[in-house]
């Protein structure tokens, strides 16, 4: 018996050792899908590629920290519909849209959806086109879920991460409560210029995403936030459209008022096949001045004279008088003040022999600094240099017209210019973005596109 005992066993552990040389080795942990590079949810299936335009709510699914704010932004003019190639508007023609459009979304958009759901997603977006040729290195995964596509974090195809560009925050200025000036370091992606050459972020981008120290996301909108020229991106937080009024109905607001006291440290600019990230120290958005502030000037804007003599909420409070000349990468800042803001009414000298000689269509501004507030930007007046070169201007813009009578971006300009021209309120800051745009739309070799 011990014999047999002693065999069966051999033999039962010879099967065992065979049974464990057969089977395949333990694979290695996974470690997961890369940050916002989406796990299939047609694992093993065929994918196919394909364009689409998306609501805001879809285009930043997976991307950002919230899409339940998402809506549309509202134009306060039938103008701009066609300003940027991947804006998708409910725009018809000028009578359906007197009063204006809504911007509803992204256009080409590339997804990728299961071969078995190709036709249910059609049925649900005929926007949706077939894409041949090699996958796209950059997408959104598309799984129909009862009749509705639901979509993936987009897998970015990150062309470059910027760590030596710089940030400016402004607030009040013309398009929106707060505005970042982002400058490229020795690389230079962001078009900056009305030339497309060269640039790798420009009117054809289709998103952009604000990224905080706290990990908060938010997505910025077409015309509310993003313009042809991307180096500035502006927000609103509240409602009232001062500040960017050709929108009358800002969207995302619960999201974007979010960002204040929050630092930003990274800005995404999303392009159709790629992203460009952008990495800072830290821009803090400090709360609003919830009241208004603006200046009277003498008529050789050589003094200047705040209209509120209570600065005692302005903790280190400083004020600055600049004139520029240009802007992006090219412009000129000359300083004509700078002083610390004390209680009591006073009248600022501005030492203007700094700027003899320069053109005279420049921007003067002041800005109130301190640790309590953002940025307060003063309403500064029109000078008569500014003036003098509106008028010159738009007797070129008329003169280019009346031989491009379908130049829709240069008629709408020549209106805004002389809108301006008869508003005694208007501002300095008004007037040079006008000077900037009819210089450039009258220049020769000009395509008729507009940074706005």
């Amino acid at each position: 018996m011990k014999k047999i005992s002693l065999l069966a066993l051999t033999l039962i552990l010879a099967l065992v050792l065979a049974a464990c040389s057969a089977s395949p080795a333990p694979e290695e942990p996974s470690e997961g899908p890369a940050e916002n590079e989406p796990s299939s949810s047609g694992e093993g299936q065929e994918l196919v590629f394909g364009s689409a335009t998306l609501t805001y709510a879809e285009f930043f699914s997976g991307d950002v920290s919230s899409t339940e704010s998402f809506d549309a932004v509202t134009s306060a003019t039938t103008s701009k519909y066609e300003i940027m190639p991947n804006m998708a508007t409910d725009f018809v023609d000028e009578t359906a849209n007197a009063d204006g459009y809504h911007i509803t979304g992204v256009k080409h958009v590339t997804v990728a959806v299961p071969a078995e759901d190709v036709e249910a997603y059609q049925a649900a977006n005929d926007t949706f086109v077939i894409l041949e040729g090699e996958a796209p290195a950059q997408y959104k995964t598309v799984s129909m879920e009862n009749g509705r596509p639901v979509y993936s974090a987009t897998r970015f195809n990150v062309a470059d991460t910027v760590s030596d560009a710089t940030a400016e925050l402004v607030t009040g200025s013309t398009w929106g409560d707060y505005q970042i000036n982002v400058t490229d370091g020795e690389t230079i992606h962001l078009r900056n210029t009305r030339e497309d050459e060269g640039f790798d972020i420009g009117a054809d981008i289709q998103g952009i995403i604000l990224e905080t120290d706290s990990g908060l996301k938010v997505g910025m909108e077409h015309l509310q936030s993003i313009w042809v020229q991307p180096y500035e991106v502006s927000f609103n937080v509240s409602k009232d459209n001062t500040h960017n009024t050709h929108i009358t109905g800002f969207d995302n607001l619960p999201e974007l008022d979010k960002l204040v006291g929050e630092t930003v440290t990274k800005i995404t600019y999303i392009m159709p096949d790629a992203a460009y990230v952008y990495e800072f120290e830290g821009i803090y958005i400090k709360p609003l001045y919830e009241n208004s502030v603006s200046a009277s000037v003498s008529e050789g804007y050589d003094a200047l004279t705040l209209s509120i003599d209570d600065f005692s909420d302005f903790e280190n409070g400083k004020l600055t008088v600049s004139y520029t000349l240009g802007s992006g990468r090219s412009r000129e800042v000359v300083s004509l003040l700078e002083t610390d803001l004390a209680n009591g009414a006073a009248d600022y000298t501005l030492d203007v022999s700094a700027i003899a000689g320069l053109d005279a269509g420049g921007v003067y501004s002041a800005i109130l600094s301190s640790d309590t507030y953002a940025d307060v930007t003063v309403g500064l007046p029109v000078s008569s240099g500014q003036k003098a070169a509106l008028e010159a201007l738009l007797a070129t813009a008329n003169e280019k017209l009346a031989a491009e009578p379908e130049n829709a971006t240069l008629q709408e300009h020549i209106g805004e210019a002389e809108e301006l021209l008869a508003d005694a309120n208007a501002t300095s800051l008004e007037a040079g973005s006008l000077i900037s745009e009819l210089t450039q739309l009258t220049s020769d070799g000009e395509d008729g596109s507009s940074k706005h």
